[in-house]
């Protein structure tokens, strides 16, 4: 073997690497949005749930079913462009919040519209954050990037559109 033959194999496995390290990056930050995306869901589906107010019932199940396609089309992204299984479900620490906001509703004997915008907010805000920084993110490819950009925006008139309710 020549040492330009060498030297080009060398060449080409070290961009397969590199390549590889920048899909294995850019996963990690749409895993991140992904378990959020879960736990967003799950969060508007629960308080859709769990709300008498009717008009607030219609808005929350409408952004939990548009979180579940948001999870669709990002699981599908990580899955077939990344290369890497998507996760399946949001975090344990989302959970614990859910109940302990549940504990918190049969304490003081139902739930406050404010305290449920409030609570919305907060979480919504951490979505928007971590969105954000996988836009930002050198690593992203342009493809990803446009999806989470088209999801941020359509998350940002979400997030304003409970101020109305």
């Amino acid at each position: 073997m020549s040492s330009n033959t060498a030297t080009g194999a060398l060449a080409s496995q070290v961009a397969s690497d590199e390549a590889a390290v920048v899909r294995r990056k850019a996963a990690e930050k749409c895993q991140i949005v992904l378990e959020t995306l879960y736990d967003s869901r799950n969060g508007f589906k629960q308080c859709a749930d769990d709300c008498k107010d009717p008009s607030m019932k219609l808005l929350f199940d409408k952004i939990s079913s548009i979180r579940a396609d948001f999870i669709a089309q990002l699981s599908n992204v990580i899955k077939v462009d990344l290369g890497v299984e998507p996760i399946k479900e949001g975090s344990a620490l989302a959970a614990a919040h859910r109940t302990w906001i549940d504990v918190k509703a049969w304490f003081t004997d139902g739930r406050d519209k404010s305290v449920i915008v409030t609570e919305v907010h907060r979480g919504e805000d951490i979505l928007i954050k971590f969105y954000e920084s996988a836009i930002e993110d050198q690593h992203i490819l342009p493809k990803v990037r446009d999806l989470l950009h088209e999801q941020l925006r359509t998350i940002k008139e979400q997030n304003i559109s409970v101020d109305t309710i």
